[in-house]
């Protein structure tokens, strides 16, 4: 700022002389130079890695460990060929259960009417009642707890007792 204010008071009063103004000139630009050189000497100090590596060896190697850890972790692990084949058996069979559920399902609905079901249950259920029903008579028969003219087979021809 102050050289800005020589500037002005040098062009509004008495004129500044030539060589004045080259001295002027050859001392910024050696005030440039030095704080160039200061800069560049402080920039190669900072990214000088292998001096900080020197100075700090157990340290160095601890954030190299961390940067692997991370880098291991956002890379993930390489799955080997065996692997892969495996995985996609799996999701090929996966389909094929899949498509074949689907195919059995659209069967079942075309083909059985809703009450198709429970019909086949209900038979099922009364065949085993009547199934139950018959050995409960037969061992009754056996043990002598029934008379041996009730109980008997209906599917039977009837016999004349009179």
């Amino acid at each position: 700022m102050a050289d800005k204010r020589d500037m002005k008071e040098g062009a509004v009063g008495s004129e500044r002389s030539a060589d004045e103004i080259r001295n002027d000139i050859v001392a910024r630009r050696e005030s440039i130079a030095r704080t160039v050189d200061k800069l560049g000497e402080r920039i190669h100090e900072t990214l000088d890695w292998k001096g900080y590596i020197g100075r700090n060896p157990y340290l160095s190697i601890g954030i190299a460990v961390g940067a692997g850890v991370i880098a291991g972790a956002i890379l993930g692990r390489r799955r080997t060929p065996s692997e892969r084949i495996v995985d996609a058996l799996v999701d090929k069979v996966s389909e094929l259960g899949d498509d074949l559920r689907e195919s059995a399902r659209k069967v079942f609905v075309r083909t059985a009417a809703p009450g198709l079901f429970k019909g086949t249950i209900y038979g099922i259920a009364g065949k085993a009642l009547m199934q139950y029903l018959q050995s409960r008579a037969a061992h009754a028969e056996g043990d002598g707890l029934v008379p041996e003219s009730g109980w008997r087979d209906t599917r039977s021809a009837p016999t004349n007792t009179l």
